[in-house]
């Protein structure tokens, strides 16, 4: 039969064993429970890399897939551009920041792989987390008993192994990691706003688009026209963006279909989001290198009726 400590019950386990051995046996038994504490550490490491290893297979998988329909459409040079970020990540390279021309499919299954590691590397950050919160604090019981009882020498070689751990380089970085999140970070202001002197064109009540107000009915509160449509903010400048939010009219079940561009110039446009039939609601949209003075919203579908209906828009930098 296997027993299985967790939280308290491991402390305690812990501290029980070095409590009942004599004052030579405490870097004996420090070395033991080090061993257990690695073991655990290593498991938790296999589970985390078998995770992010999975993740890169299903992205050179999703990377083919894109690279044959890219061929078929006799887009060789964007073919081509996928095919070398197959070769890098299949041997194990790092492949860097996206070139700002890769077609948006490209993209699209880029930040779906970059979602998934950033989500594998969180939970094992929070594993790694309680595991140490465990073996720190039996760690900590023990140097306190024997600090009580007089043993000194036998709490600072407890004191020594806890000093040990955390100047190992992962427990250094995340511990680093959490005092960055620690901090107050400045909001990024929303650029879309009329009031920076931003402007909006394409629709009926297009103004309030980029008014800075979310509040509206079933009658009121919305710019809207006629799929198919398109929904124009002019940034007044080229500017980087990192994220696009557009809040779709939502009081009903309702779903709605629309692509995301963005220009330099008003006239030639690139593609960089194709949403079919989303929730109503806000749609949060990343992007990655992008610069742009113009962002449209291209209104193709509606469940509900032939409208296409935008309460706000808004624009951040990275």
């Amino acid at each position: 039969m296997k027993l299985f400590f967790r939280g308290p019950l491991l402390v305690f386990a812990i501290s029980l064993c070095l409590a009942t051995v004599g004052v030579a046996d405490v870097e004996e038994t420090i070395q033991r429970y080090r061993a257990s504490f690695e073991k655990r550490m290593n498991a938790e490491l296999d589970e985390y890399g078998n995770a992010a290893r999975k993740a890169r297979l299903n992205y050179v998988d999703s990377l083919k897939k894109v690279k044959g329909e890219l061929a078929r459409a006799e887009k060789l040079k964007a073919a081509a551009q996928v095919l070398d970020e197959i070769e890098l990540v299949e041997g194990g390279e790092d492949p860097g920041s996206l070139s700002p021309d890769v077609d948006y499919r490209f993209k699209r299954v880029r930040e779906i792989w970059e979602r998934e590691l950033s989500e594998i590397q969180s939970a094992r950050g929070e594993k790694l987390k309680t595991t140490l919160g465990i073996y720190f604090r039996a760690l900590d019981a023990e140097k306190r008993r024997l600090t009580r009882i007089g043993k000194i020498k036998d709490a600072l070689v407890v004191e020594e192994e806890e000093l040990r751990v955390r100047g190992l380089p992962e427990v250094k970085a995340m511990e680093a990691s959490e005092a960055s999140e620690a901090e107050p970070k400045e909001p990024s202001e929303n650029l879309a706003l009329a009031a920076r002197g931003a402007r909006a064109s394409g629709a009926r009540r297009s103004e309030l688009l980029i008014d800075g107000k979310i509040e509206y009915n079933k009658k009121e509160g919305f710019a809207f026209e006629n799929f198919p449509c398109n929904f124009t903010v002019d940034l007044r400048s080229k500017v980087s963006i990192g994220q696009v939010r557009i809040l779709l009219y939502d009081l009903d079940r309702r779903k709605y279909g629309f692509r995301l561009l963005v220009s330099d110039d008003g006239e030639s446009w690139e593609l960089v989001n194709n949403s079919e039939k989303v929730d109503a609601g806000w749609q949060e949209i990343n992007l990655e290198d992008t610069k742009a003075r113009y962002v449209r919203i291209n209104g193709l579908s509606n469940t509900a009726n032939l409208g296409f209906h935008v309460v706000e828009v808004e624009v951040y930098e990275p």
